[in-house]
Formats: C-alpha cells, sequence, structure tokens
C-alpha cells in the first residue's frame, strides 16, 4: 500500500499543478529581470509564454543562440552533455553548456523543459516553500542499501560529514543537503557562498551519486594508515593519490576524471575528500619546526643567530 496523501510530500495530490502554478506566478512577479534557477533563466516573454536560457548567456542575442521554439523536450539532449561533449550523469552539477535558448514554452512546455534540465527540482523547491517536503535522513536511506553498497551505512557521522561536504558542495551540486546523518545527528555543514541563484532547491536524500561515492570512501577509510611527517596518519589509497596528483602536475598532464569515476585519483570529488583529510590531519598535529639545515659556504661575516655552521 503506498503512503497516505499527507506524508507523500511534493508528491501529494495536487502537488505538480500547484507547484506549476507557483513557479509560473514567481517568474511573472520577476518582471523583465526574470528569475535564476539554478543555472538557467527563466523569463516571462509573453502572455503566457516563456523563455528558458543559460543564465550567462542573459545579456547575448536571441540571434547567437541556438534556438528551440515551443519544443520543451529539446532540453533533454541539452542537459544530457557538458560543453566539452561529457556525459552529466548529475543533472544538478554546475556543468550545464550555454549557447541554446527554448522560447515561446506556454505554462506546460515550461514545467516539461525545466523538468528535463532539472529532474524534480522545481517540485522540491516548491515542496519546501510549501512545507510538505519529505526529508530522508541518512541513516534510513544506507539502512535500506544492499549488495556491494550495504556497507555504506558504517560509515560514522564525522566521515557521512566530510564525504557530504566533498561530494554535495556548490562547486560539484547546486541542489542545497536538507537531510542529516539521522534526526538527532545534524551535518552541520559550513557555508559555501550562495551560487544557486534565486531559487534554493533542496535536496531531500542521498542520490545514487553519493551513494556510490559513499562505498568509495568507506575503501578509503578502512585501508591500514601509516603517519607521515608534515602530512599526518594518511592511508595507503591517499598517500597514492597524492603520489598520482603530484606526479601528473609535474608532468602538465593533471587533468579531472569524469564526474563517476571515483576510482581516479583526479576525481573532483575524490581530491575535495582528500584535501578535507589533508586538513584535519593538520589541525591534528599542527606546524612543525623547520629542520635545522646548515648553510653551504655562508658568506656573511657576522652569521645568522642560531647558525649550525658556528
Amino acid at each position: 500500500m503506498s503512503d497516505a496523501p499527507r506524508v507523500r510530500g511534493s508528491h501529494a495530490p495536487g502537488g505538480i499543478p500547484d507547484a506549476r502554478r507557483a513557479l509560473t506566478e514567481w517568474i511573472d512577479a520577476a518582471g523583465e529581470a526574470g528569475r535564476t534557477f539554478l543555472q538557467v533563466r527563466l523569463l516571462r516573454t509573453g502572455d503566457g509564454q516563456y523563455e528558458i536560457r543559460h543564465a550567462r548567456d542573459v545579456h547575448r542575442s536571441i540571434l547567437s543562440l541556438e534556438t528551440v521554439t515551443s519544443d520543451p523536450y529539446a532540453a533533454r539532449f541539452i542537459a544530457q552533455m557538458t560543453s566539452g561533449g561529457e556525459h552529466r550523469p548529475l543533472k544538478t552539477a554546475p556543468t550545464l553548456r550555454q549557447g541554446w535558448a527554448l522560447v515561446d514554452l506556454d505554462v506546460r512546455a515550461l514545467w516539461t523543459a525545466l523538468d528535463y534540465l532539472y529532474p524534480a527540482c522545481a517540485l522540491h523547491w516548491y515542496a519546501e516553500l510549501a512545507g510538505t517536503l519529505r526529508v530522508t535522513h541518512w541513516r534510513e536511506v544506507a539502512a535500506r542499501q544492499s549488495g556491494m553498497y550495504g556497507a555504506v551505512k558504517l560509515l560514522p557521522a564525522d566521515v557521512v560529514r566530510n564525504t557530504v561536504r566533498a561530494c554535495c558542495g556548490d562547486a560539484v551540486c547546486l541542489r542545497r543537503v536538507a537531510w542529516n546523518v539521522d534526526g538527532d545527528t545534524p551535518l552541520d555543514l559550513p557555508s559555501e557562498g550562495d551560487t544557486t541563484g534565486d531559487a534554493l532547491v533542496p535536496c531531500p536524500e542521498a542520490c545514487s551519486m553519493f551513494i556510490s561515492f559513499a562505498r568509495q570512501v568507506l575503501v578509503l577509510e578502512r585501508a591500514p594508515r601509516h603517519e607521515l611527517p608534515g602530512l599526518g596518519r594518511l592511508g595507503v589509497e591517499e598517500i597514492e593519490q597524492v603520489r598520482e596528483i603530484a606526479t601528473h602536475a609535474a608532468s602538465g598532464t593533471l587533468g579531472t576524471a569524469r564526474e563517476g569515476e571515483f576510482s581516479e585519483a583526479t576525481n573532483s570529488r575524490r581530491m575535495r575528500y582528500l584535501a578535507l583529510r589533508l586538513a584535519e590531519e593538520k589541525a591534528r598535529i599542527g606546524d612543525l619546526p623547520a629542520p635545522e639545515l646548515p648553510c653551504e659556504g655562508c658568506p656573511k661575516a657576522v652569521p645568522c643567530r642560531g647558525c649550525p655552521m658556528v
């Protein structure tokens, strides 16, 4: 039996029509300025007519853009690839390509196009405004995982927090995490600044991208750790990642692995997690004194105070 209407959150009966009406009223109220929804600008262009384009293209002539008229399904293809031609597994990643415009959209077409660009985002945006957003905390999501993902439930709260910071920050996802570790354990995430435009779009529960990354974090956390001077206690996987990043940087070949390739050292989420780990270790061990290395043939007539050559 399905959930009762009162606990279905944004999927309650009437949710989509109400959300669609609220979205268009919100856009209409902005007038000629339009509204920025994540990376797109939504604008009313006439009586019941709307336009969607990338927010960075707001000042470009419509003639300079790839224009699609009245067809919301074109948004599906726009959302699939980055400007570099890479697949976008997470549609709320800040990688939406520029150079297009969807014009002469009626209210239903506007809603359909926006849902292709950002699946369920307008619905969740409205549900939070209406106080009907249903949030599922991490422990509940983790408990229902099985197979190779079942062990993610073992991650302690502090590791979950770092995983969220690495996987869900504005640099990699434009949604705002609305869930916590559990009902009694908040995430207490630091602000990264508002980069999401006029609409704060909540994330009501951990997505498949997060669960997959949490599995990689579990591998990192289970690895044996070694104390390294100046770096702290790092796992063998983390040490190897530092080596790979340094090697690529030294040879000028440091690129970024694809979004979902969490086993790669240069994956953006892997590097964000490593940065958090290094910051934690630095805070734990503090600053080490500089080594006392002897000068080599110091030319000074008066040696420096504490000179090891004296």
